[in-house]
């Protein structure tokens, strides 16, 4: 398990994409954090900068766009690329269980998403200077609980991708996950507008629509649970179990996609 680990980060290391976080998300964050700290808020006529805490938070937002990109990359095109088409022979001749494999790339994108938030934070360091860290208003348990809450998230995104791209190829995947978490945002405002209402639960046929968003993975409600996380610290826990359980069904698809070789078609990247 550990020599695979270590060949799959050397894989990263070779195909440069730890240098392309670096910089992409070093990008992101200190033009983003700076455009934040030259903003200004007028309310009745009293305009006022956005103090420590809305930075934080501004921070926090623009590392899950970086975040979402890193795990979308990882899962298309870096996870599945060792199960298909001559490479693919390797899978069946490595003397390990087929769990190490999704059980690896897990480890693998969460030290990457690790590295993204070491990103984040020095980033916010060079825009707004260090003695924001040490600011009451800079809370470190906030962060971490972001952390924790955005990776299983996150995870789950990339190996669903990962089996997506095994199954329909890198290209058809790219568009594929594209329509499914923009289907997935838009049933989740229809599903938060039908449980506030009652006269539309009722309309429903008794929350059907409902009932089936709650078992598909939350990504309607992922920016209000974090938004949730970050202004009160707190879990959603259901949504957490919900994620959870959705990373433990993909890793097991995963693990029966890589039964067999899986040839590449001419037509995927």
């Amino acid at each position: 398990m550990i020599n695979l680990i270590i060949g799959n980060c050397r894989y990263i290391f070779r195909s440069r994409m730890i240098f392309l976080i670096l910089i992409f998300s070093t990008l992101v964050h200190v033009a983003g954090l700076k455009f934040v700290n030259h903003l200004t808020v007028s309310i009745q006529g009293v305009i006022s900068v956005l103090g420590p805490k809305q930075e934080m938070y501004a921070a926090l937002f623009l590392q899950l766009f970086t975040g979402l990109s890193i795990a979308t990359v990882y899962g298309i095109w870096m996870a599945p690329y060792a199960h298909r088409g001559e490479r693919s022979i390797l899978t069946h001749m490595i003397p390990i269980s087929k769990y190490h494999f999704p059980l690896c790339y897990l480890f693998c994108c969460a030290l990457l998403l690790a590295i993204n938030i070491f990103v984040m934070v020095v980033s916010y360091v060079f825009v707004f200077g260090p003695t924001t860290l040490s600011s009451p208003e800079f809370s470190w348990t906030i962060l971490a609980k972001t952390f924790v809450f955005e990776l299983i998230s996150f995870e789950v995104v990339m190996l669903g991708l990962a089996v997506s791209s095994l199954s329909f190829g890198q290209v058809a995947t790219f568009f594929i996950g594209g329509c499914f978490l923009f289907v997935l945002q838009i049933l989740g405002a229809i599903a938060r507008l039908f449980s506030e209402n009652t006269e539309l639960t009722k309309v429903s046929s008794k929350g059907w629509l409902v009932w089936t968003y709650e078992k598909l993975p939350p990504v309607g409600d992922f920016i209000f649970d974090l938004k949730t996380l970050i202004s009160e610290g707190k879990f959603n826990f259901e949504h957490v179990i919900l994620w959870t359980v959705w990373m433990l069904f993909f890793v097991a698809v995963f693990r029966w996609k890589i039964r067999y070789p899986i040839q590449q078609r001419s037509t995927e990247a």
